[in-house]
Parts: C-alpha cells; structure tokens; sequence
C-alpha cells in the first residue's frame, strides 16, 4: 500500500468527530472548557448543568456524517444545519430554534467584506453551528471565549454572535463613508477619474448587506412575538439585536443614497466637461471651415488663378485663408455664440 492510499485510508477510517472544528462546554456561571473531539458524543449524551457549544465546517465530509448519525437533532434540523440552501432563516422547530444568517468571510488576519453563511440549531442545553468558510463573528467570540469571556445560556452566545455581526457591517459602513468622503472630494476638486467606478463599488456593497440587513430584521420580527410566549429572555434578545440591526440598516441605507446622489454628480461633471470639449472642438471646426475653402479655392489646377504670379502671391493667399478664420470667428462672438 502506497502513502496516499494509507492516508485515503485513514481519512475513511477516522470517527466523524474528528472533523469537527472545535467544541466547548459551558458551565452554569458561563466559563468555558474545551471538549476533544472524540469526546463530543458522550459529553453531548451526558445530561450535566450547564450548555454545550459545537462548531462544524461543512466542507468536511465527516462533519457531514457526524450530523448525520451522530448529532442530536430533528430530521428537519439536520437539513438546515447541512442543507445546501442558501437563503437566510429563522425558524422554531418545537424545542430548537434553526437559521441561516449571514456574517462577514474571516481572512487570514481580519475579515473581509464578502458575506457568507452561518447556519446554527440552538435549544436550551446546546448550540451548534455550521459554516462552509470561516466566518467572522464566531472567530471574534471563539477569541473570547478563550480569552476568559462568560456566555451561561446558549442565546447569550447567539447574541453575541450576531451582535459581532452588526458591529463588523458598522465598521464596513465606515469605510464606505470614508470612501464616499474622499470621492466626494475628487468630484468637487478635480476631473472626474475613475471616481465612478469607485462609487459603483460603494453602491454594490451597500445595497447587498442592505439586503441581507433587511432580511435578518424581518426574521427577527416574525420570531419575536412566537417566543414571547414560552421564552420572554430569548424574545427579548431577539428584540434588541432586531433594533441595532435597524440601526445599522438605517445607516448602510443612507449611504447607498448618498452614493447614488455622488454618482449623479460625478455624471453631471464629466457630462459638463464633455460638453465644454464638444463645444471647443465644434468652434475650432467652424473657425478652420473658410480658411479650408480658400485654401481649396486656391488649390484649383485652373487659368487666371489669382496672385498665381504676383510675387509672395502664397503669403497673400495665406493672409487671406487666416482672414478668413478670424472673420468667422468674430461673427460667432457677435452672434455670442462663444
């Protein structure tokens, strides 16, 4: 047996578990420990004090499995947490609570401005989450947690994370303002370059997360009164994470707005900038007309042409092509054409 085929064969041999990215437990006073990945089922299995926390990476075929065979979930969760559906949900499933929202792609040292998915299935003694790329919110909060932060209920943890989320959209709303800043003085200053481009970027960008900003506070709407009833924390919860996404929707919607006002001036500048040439070039032409007939008018292989031999006859009939010129141009700045 060849390396690979050996390492194929342990690949296939490996638990389920192992694929999982990683895994705490959480006690009642909110600290947290981390669980090995072998020892996630039984643990899951114990009914101890406390919540337990599972991150999945979907690309992973055994988390796949592990989800499939392994994870303690209705049929219906299951299909959300490993479904191939992109759209964004938030639903309650009896005793589970399962969505699919959106956060920020986390890069190698930050995250950036891609947006990507984080499916997750909550109930009162577990969260697990699922992602296909690395996601933002939940590496800021993994940070913390082993950084000594406190999260006693899973919802806590779900608030955090989605509370991570509107202040990265906050942050990214900045940075399209500064943009817009130093377009808009580009616009007002100078030519109009590529500042178009750049507002059409601004403009894409805001409008997705606005999208998907508007999405999450719908959901978050038609959830809360269904919780209010059985779980007043969690619907509480639900409510205030439902107006700080409005307030940040509110923000990314204004600047979408200034974006597009910026995108008519610039247009309005470069279309006057146009016109100033079109109407140069259309001036030159008509000044350039008459001394074009002249010189054509001499140019003519025929008898008696004039000054053909008066000495300097060239320089006189350079004179008059220029008077031409210069009469033409004085009709059209007595008829303030100019």
């Amino acid at each position: 047996m060849t390396v690979s085929d050996k390492a194929a064969a342990d690949l296939a041999d490996a638990a389920p578990a192992t694929g999982i990215v990683w895994a705490y437990r959480f006690n009642p006073d909110g600290s947290a420990e981390k669980i090995p990945n072998e020892s996630v089922d039984a643990v899951m299995a114990a009914h101890g004090a406390g919540w337990i926390w599972v991150h999945l990476a979907l690309a992973d075929k055994r988390c796949r499995g592990w989800i499939a065979q392994h994870a303690p979930l209705s049929e219906m969760a299951r299909e959300v947490l490993a479904g191939p559906d992109k759209h964004l949900r938030l639903d309650i499933l009896g005793h589970e609570i399962v969505g699919v929202v959106p956060d920020l792609h986390q890069g190698l040292t930050q995250e950036s401005d891609d947006l990507v998915r984080l499916r997750f299935v909550m109930t009162d003694r577990m969260l697990i989450t699922a992602r296909q790329q690395p996601v933002h919110s939940v590496e800021v909060n993994r940070r913390a947690i082993e950084s000594g932060k406190r999260f006693p209920t899973a919802v806590s943890f779900l608030d955090a994370v989605i509370d991570q989320f509107a202040d990265a959209i906050g942050r990214m709303a900045e940075r399209l303002g500064n943009e817009l800043d130093s377009v808009e003085e580009n616009v007002m200053q100078e030519e109009p370059a590529d500042e178009q481009r750049r507002i059409g970027r601004v403009r894409l960008q805001a409008v997705r997360v606005h999208r998907q900003l508007a999405q999450l506070k719908t959901m978050f709407a038609r959830l809360e009164p269904r919780l209010a009833a059985h779980n007043p924390h969690v619907a509480e919860a639900i409510g205030a994470l439902a107006q700080k996404l409005d307030s940040i929707d509110h923000e990314v919607g204004s600047l979408y707005e200034r974006a597009r006002l910026l995108l008519d001036e610039a247009a309005a500048k470069v279309s006057a900038l146009t016109n100033r040439r079109l109407f140069t070039l259309s001036i030159l032409t008509a000044c350039l007309l008459p001394p074009t007939l002249v010189t054509g008018f001499f140019g003519m292989n025929t008898k008696d042409m004039p000054f053909q031999n008066t000495d300097g006859g060239t320089w006189l009939a350079l004179a008059v092509a220029f008077a031409a010129g210069a009469v033409t141009f004085w009709a059209l700045r007595r008829l303030r054409a100019l």
